[in-house]
């Protein structure tokens, strides 16, 4: 048989593409995998405040998942990190009865839905008795939410940052200072309003206002000239921190009770 070089090296060339294709088609080498350690997905920071008159312990959830234990009538939970965005909050309170409902009527939930943006600060307050008579078709009566969004940005040396919302069923209310309004932009607030409405410039309820570092003697008032009874209070506001203040309770009779009308304080930092 008469060898040929050139056949050879062409069966040669061939064996070896043969053999290079084995070795391509063998699983390809992968990255080991990195646990992720940190959400991805921007976050908020909520914090839930129960004013609403007649609570006994609501518990909360967001996506069906615990927001803390249950919160009495005006307890406050943890500043707490959720995702961003259209998040379900629903409010279980046992005493979530219309005074209205059909008899034997069980606990109706509260059902919320809300946006919420990354980086943002909110606090959720929970209003309006327990009782609360269903309306028609579109309003099943008990409480409500509102929500507010949160400007944590320090005061300057010396002063506080606080705000007033008016979260009493009963009545459009003032938070004062002796004679003088506690906040002139807009002394009294109707119930749940987030706003001054029609006074130009407009107020906004959800912003701070910087105030002197201080202890304070506040009350209640309907009317700028007359303290409502029960409802003078001595409050102390500390340099660089941030207050809510809101109005809550019933102004029902002079008998002071768990819900009596008065001013109660968050503290956002």
């Amino acid at each position: 048989m008469k060898f040929s070089f050139s056949s050879f090296l062409t069966k040669l060339t061939l064996t070896a593409s043969v053999a290079s294709v084995l070795v391509g088609c063998d699983e390809p080498e992968y990255a080991t995998p990195t646990p992720v350690t940190e959400s991805t997905v921007g976050q908020a920071r909520v914090l839930v405040v129960n004013a609403a008159p007649g609570a006994t312990g609501t518990a909360v959830t967001v996506d069906n998942a615990s927001f803390g234990t249950a919160l009495p009538y005006l307890g406050a939970s943890a500043i707490t990190p959720i995702a961003a965005g259209l998040r379900l909050f629903i409010f279980n309170e046992p005493t979530n009865i219309p005074s209205n409902a059909p008899a034997g009527s069980a606990a109706r939930p509260l059902v919320s839905r809300t946006s919420f943006l990354g980086g943002t600060n909110y606090t959720v307050f929970l209003t309006d008795p327990t009782n609360r008579a269903l309306i028609g078709t579109t309003d099943q009566g008990g409480i409500r939410s509102l929500v507010l969004t949160d400007n944590l940005a320090a005061p300057a040396a010396g002063n506080a940052k606080v705000r007033f919302v008016n979260l009493a069923p009963s009545g459009t209310y003032g938070i004062f200072n002796g004679a003088t309004s506690f906040f002139p932009a807009a002394p009294l607030r109707g119930f749940r309003a987030l706003n001054s409405g029609t006074t130009a410039p407009v107020t906004t309820y959800a912003n701070f206002t910087e105030v002197a570092a201080g202890t304070y003697n506040l009350d209640v008032r309907s009317v700028a000239t007359t303290p409502l009874a029960g409802t003078a209070q001595s409050l102390t506001f500390t340099a660089g921190k941030i207050y809510t203040l809101y109005v809550r309770g019933v102004a029902a009779s002079a008998t002071p009770t768990a819900t009596s009308l008065g001013i109660s304080v968050v503290q956002h930092n």
